[in-house]
This record gives structure tokens, sequence and C-alpha cells, in this order.
């Protein structure tokens, strides 16, 4: 049953996590006693290796899987308790897209519009800022099915972002992206963080964290090895190492102690 949305407290975090644990067939601990606080108003990156975790991970945030223990409040709501309300402060782009094939572009615009009940006026103006920003325009009357990946990427943002929620939550989202469109969306994410929004995105390349993130947090095997700014992990650094050689270098001490 659906309840009033109430509006998020501003002392809150964004996304907040308490021995987040998620076990998976065979007894394989996939994430395991992860706490995570991340601000208002931010880009935060969440890094590791393939099979690090980072999926699960967001798979639980936005409730589409249970963790086995732990919490998880997104802007002060309880996700496992208040799905409702978590819910409607938060959206997905998933690491493989997919959308309804039999609907056109802008039938499914219009469809994430009529579903989060966004004013007509407020979509439109949404609605031209978007397509114009990911250059869909001439795409928004072909069936989502017969996108190719990049564009059915772009025209998933822009139901994502005609939304326009709170916190976003994003899965190697330049994956499918020529540089032209990762170009966009890592502006667009720093103008969205300047707005208030917070934008969690995962990724295997540190690079491209790198660029766009103010904040980090580093996995692997499912645990949490480092996090902090930018300015903090390169505190940790000397002379002659860069951020990617520390990330290197701590993830090979992880794999050291686990296998001693």
């Amino acid at each position: 049953m659906c309840s009033t949305v109430k509006e998020p407290t501003e002392d809150s975090p964004a996304i907040e996590t308490f021995q987040l644990s998620k076990l998976y067939p065979h007894r394989v601990l996939a994430v395991n006693r992860l706490n995570l606080k991340i601000g208002r108003g931010v880009v935060h990156a969440l890094v590791g290796p393939n099979g690090a975790g980072k999926t699960t991970t967001m798979q639980m945030l936005v409730g589409l899987s249970r963790p086995i223990r732990g919490s998880i409040f997104i802007c002060g709501y309880d996700m496992l308790r208040e799905s409702w309300e978590a819910r409607q402060h938060i959206g997905f782009l998933p690491d493989s897209p997919s959308a309804y094939e039999s609907l056109r572009v802008e039938e499914f615009l219009r469809f994430v519009a009529s579903l989060y009940q966004i004013p007509e006026d407020v979509y439109e103006e949404r609605r031209s800022r978007f397509v114009e920003l990911f250059e869909i325009g001439s795409y928004t009357n072909k069936y989502m099915g017969a996108l190719s990946r990049g564009m059915l990427q772009r025209s998933l943002l822009c139901g994502l972002l005609i939304r326009k929620p709170t916190v976003l939550v994003m899965d190697e989202p330049h994956y499918s992206l020529d540089p032209e469109g990762g170009y966009v969306l890592k502006q667009l994410f720093r103008d969205l963080a300047k707005e208030g929004h917070t934008i969690l995105l995962s990724t295997h390349i540190l690079s491209v964290a790198e660029e766009v993130s103010q904040e980090f947090t580093i996995i692997s095997r499912g645990v949490k090895v480092a996090e902090g700014t930018v300015k903090d992990l390169r505190s940790h650094i000397e002379g002659g190492v860069t951020l990617e050689d520390y990330y290197i270098s701590i993830l090979r001490g992880r794999e050291k102690a686990d296998d001693s």
C-alpha cells in the first residue's frame, strides 16, 4: 500500500549502511559487513576489481536484493522497513540495461513521468533538457528494443533524470557510451551534485572515477579496504606513486592477506 512520501531530512546522509552483508549459494560471501556513509551533493565512486561486490552492493541499496544482515538507509529512510519511502528518493541504472522493448522512447519517457506523477510542465522542461543533452531527439519515435546498447543507455538515462531522484545509483554508467556520451555524462554528474543530488557510481576503471568523483570507497572481495576523498587517498602516496599505483598495491595487499 502506498503512503505519503515525507521530505528527506537535511541532516540525513544520502546513503548509509551498517554491517551490510550478502551471502550467495555455496557459501559465497559477496559483501561482508560493509559500512558506508555518503553525504548530499557529492559524486562517490565505488571502486574495485571485477567480482569485488560492487553490483551486489548496488542491488541491495536500491531494494532489488535483500541482505542477509545489516541495514540500509536512503535519505534517512530504512530500505528494509520503509521501502516505499526510500525508493521514492533513489534511482538506479544497472550495468546491463534493459527496457520495455515494445515501447517507443517517447512512450517510455511518458510512462516514467506518469508512474512518478511528474506534472506535465515539469516533464516537458526536463524532457527537453535531457533529450537534447543526450542527443536522442531523432530516436524518440523508435522502439526501445530496436536501439543500440549505447542509445538504449542514453534513453534510460533520460528516463532516470526526468525523475531527478535525490540519489542516483549507476553501475558502470560509461560502459556503453561513446566518448562524447561519456563526456556529457561526467559533466552532468558535476552539475547534479551542485544541485544537491548524490551520485554513487561503480567502476573498475580508476581513471574514470578519479576524473569525476570527490569521494571513493574501494572494495575487494566484498570488503571495504579504503575510503575517503581523493585528497585523503593521495595523502598515503609518496613521491612518484600515482593513485592508480596505490589502488593496485592495496588490492594486492588484501589478496595476500586473504591467501595467507
